[in-house]
């Protein structure tokens, strides 16, 4: 199964592209999963201690989820 990533999030200029060397960056999945994930954490326990890489990648899970969501409604306009 491909997923579907929405393309480069801040796409370079044409020109750009002919340098192989250049990437595109984060994709617009990665850019809308890391807006989700800051929203995540401001409202969930932060804790020092060997719980808290569960709840690390619990956020992080949940966070693609809403991208993919986000995507998925994106496509359909």
């Amino acid at each position: 199964m491909s997923i579907d990533t929405g393309g480069p999030a801040f796409p370079h200029p044409a020109g750009w592209r002919r340098d192989p060397e250049i990437s595109d960056g984060m994709t617009l999945r990665d850019y809308f999963a890391a807006k989700a994930m800051q929203s995540f954490i401001t409202q969930g326990p932060v804790q020092n201690d060997f719980r808290f890489a569960a709840y690390a990648e619990n956020v992080a899970t949940v966070a693609y989820f809403m991208a993919d969501a986000m995507l998925t409604v994106r496509g359909q306009e």
